[in-house]
């Protein structure tokens, strides 16, 4: 199958022939389509152990690649991902978020955000997972989910650009 051919097949189909071919040239593509933002997703959940965690998610895909069970490639990864992440102590990375400079308020935001809004608001947003997606790979309802992303957008909206203004007129107090 030339190079070509092989760009236009979904992630899902050019799986399978991976599982099938085990060609490089085949997980190249597959792995230079969701390299980065799974690198991102990682570094903003865990800068500490991220490249460790994708080498051991890469590494288990090449030597045995799993059966998708109908799931999307991209959400496989993610739940990968997200499973590794859970095993990993947060000690280290709230460590290492804390001492690294935080020049970057976004950034800071972010780190700062609780672990599962953090994980709901990355997956949604930087990885352009449905909420759905993001609710199954959390193990949430879908409600809870959407809750959960409605919380994180405030309070990082909050710690960018402070709280909500309130009104210079203070309450007229009745006597």
């Amino acid at each position: 199958m030339s190079l070509k051919e092989l760009r236009q097949l979904s992630d899902e189909a050019l799986f399978q022939y991976y599982k099938e071919s085990r060609k490089p040239a085949v997980f190249r593509q597959l792995y230079g389509r969701h390299k980065d933002s799974l690198y991102r997703y990682c570094m903003q959940m865990a800068p500490s152990s991220s490249t460790l965690l994708l080498q051991k998610l890469w590494r288990g895909l090449l030597e045995n690649p799993p059966e998708l069970h109908g799931r999307l490639l991209k959400s496989w990864l993610y739940i990968q991902v997200n499973k590794l992440l859970k095993l990993e102590e947060f000690s280290s990375s709230k460590k290492s978020a804390q001492e690294s400079p935080q020049h970057n308020r976004i950034l800071a935001a972010i780190q700062n955000l609780p672990s599962q809004l953090r994980n709901v608001l990355l997956l949604h947003m930087e990885c352009k997972l449905p909420l759905a997606t993001v609710a199954d790979i959390e193990q949430l309802s879908l409600n809870k989910c959407r809750t959960l992303y409605h919380r994180a957008r405030t309070a990082l909206d909050e710690a960018i650009y402070g709280s909500e203004r309130r009104p210079w007129q203070v309450e007229v107090i009745e006597e």
